[in-house]
Formats: structure tokens, C-alpha cells, sequence
């Protein structure tokens, strides 16, 4: 039997993972066929500009994503609380921070964008399928890699023999030691395979260090990589646009 956080995990991954399949639709089925069928010209003809047709398809397909990835959103964090440890146990973990608050409702439209882009460009159902995956694929793997940067870490030291001060249930992003002054242990100082390792480090009178988010810079992350994303979006959205003004063939 499936535990319920490893469901939750699951499904979460399923969450971040959504935007990518999105994007390929986008870029393969909606925009990408109709220029391989030629039913993008008879649109065209029938007194509905190029601006016009490319708004009404990002809208007919922004919102019912948004809607859906919004309702799997609320009901992934409402399932959170069921846990024995709810939020804001393991919240820097990609399959909860990323499947829940508003950074998948920005994918989301992202997506939508990049899709329009990719099909737009390319105007082949399975290239632009599938250069729409990798790209929204690639931008989900990048700012996951980098998100725990976005936002000011607190900063502390202690005694080698004292217990850290990290709060409960934080992000460690960096640990190490530190000299009494609060610079960098210069490389070679001490050797770790040295029996006498804690003493070297004591004699030279080194500090643990951390660098880590707390639970409460959920909010603030989440803000700043949603403000990216949707600056991302509105980017590819406008290249889009610029692509409708190229001679139509």
C-alpha cells in the first residue's frame, strides 16, 4: 500500500511536470497543425486577424489550465495537512515548492507561451512539440537550481562544540566553518582525514556556519520566482506577436 506522503510526492511531481506537457500541446496540436493543414489561412480569410486568432487561442487555452492547475494546486496543499507533518515540513523540496502556491499557476502560463512561440517558429507539429518541452523543461530545471538564491539567507555562527540555531523545519542551502574573524577556513588549514581534525580546528578557533532559508521565506520566494516566470511569459508572449507581423506564407 502507497503511504500518503509518497502519493502526495507523486502527484506533486505530476504538478511540476504539467507545464512542460502544456507547452507541447501548445506548440504541437493547437498552433504548430494549423499551419501544417492550412486551416490557419482560412481562419485568416474570414475577417479574423492574425493578432486576433493568436489572443483568442492563448486565452481559450490559458484559462481552463490556469483553472485546473489552480483546483490540483489547493487540493495538494489542503492533502498536506493530513500528514503527520504538515507544512511547513520539507517545503524546499521541488515536488512541494513547486506544486504549490502561485509559482505553478505562473508555469502554467508560461507554457501557454512558450508553446505559442515554439509553434509559431517552427510550424511543424513534432519539432515544435518538442522544442516547447525542452524549453519549458529547461527553464523549470534552472530556476529550481537557482530559486533558494532569489531571497536574503540568514547568516549564523556557533561554538564547534555548540548546537546549531537553525529553527526547525528551515532549508540549510550552505554550511562550513568559518575563522574567528567570520572569513572562509582557507583550503588546507586542516585536513579532514586527520585523526586530530576537531583539535586543528579548535586551535585555529574555527566556527560552524549556516546558510539557510526559514520556513516563513516560502512567501518571498515564491513571489520572486512567480514575478520571474511571469516576466518570462509576457516576453515570450510578445516575440510571439512579433512573429505574426513577419509576411505570412
Amino acid at each position: 500500500m502507497i503511504r500518503i506522503d509518497r502519493l502526495l510526492t507523486y502527484a506533486g511531481f505530476a504538478l511540476v511536470a504539467l507545464p512542460a506537457v502544456v507547452a507541447a500541446f501548445v506548440a504541437g496540436p493547437v498552433i504548430a497543425r494549423e499551419w501544417e493543414t492550412g486551416s490557419i489561412k482560412l481562419s485568416w480569410s474570414q475577417s479574423t486577424s492574425p493578432a486576433a486568432w493568436l489572443a483568442a487561442r492563448l486565452v481559450t487555452i490559458a484559462l481552463p489550465v490556469v483553472g485546473g492547475i489552480v483546483v490540483l494546486s489547493a487540493v495538494l496543499s489542503w492533502s498536506r495537512t493530513q500528514l503527520t507533518y504538515p507544512f511547513p515540513a520539507i517545503w524546499e523540496e521541488a515536488t512541494a515548492f513547486g506544486a504549490t502556491g502561485t509559482v505553478p499557476v505562473a508555469g502554467a502560463l508560461l507554457a501557454v507561451a512558450l508553446g505559442a512561440l515554439a509553434g509559431l517558429l517552427l510550424r511543424r507539429t513534432v519539432p515544435a512539440l518538442m522544442v516547447a518541452l525542452a524549453a519549458s523543461g529547461l527553464v523549470a530545471f534552472v530556476l529550481s537550481s537557482v530559486r533558494f538564491r532569489f531571497w536574503p539567507m540568514v547568516k549564523v555562527t556557533y561554538p564547534l562544540e555548540g548546537v546549531s540555531p537553525v529553527p526547525k523545519w528551515s532549508y540549510v542551502v550552505e554550511q562550513g566553518y568559518v575563522t574567528a574573524g567570520g572569513d572562509p577556513l582557507p583550503a588546507g588549514t586542516c585536513s579532514p582525514s586527520s585523526l586530530n581534525f576537531q583539535d586543528c580546528l579548535a586551535g585555529h578557533g574555527v566556527r560552524h556556519y549556516e546558510h539557510y532559508h526559514p520556513a516563513s521565506h516560502f512567501w518571498p520566494l515564491q513571489l520572486v520566482e512567480t514575478g520571474i516566470l511571469l516576466a518570462l511569459a509576457a516576453l515570450a508572449v510578445f516575440a510571439a506577436f512579433r512573429v505574426l507581423r513577419r509576411p505570412h506564407g
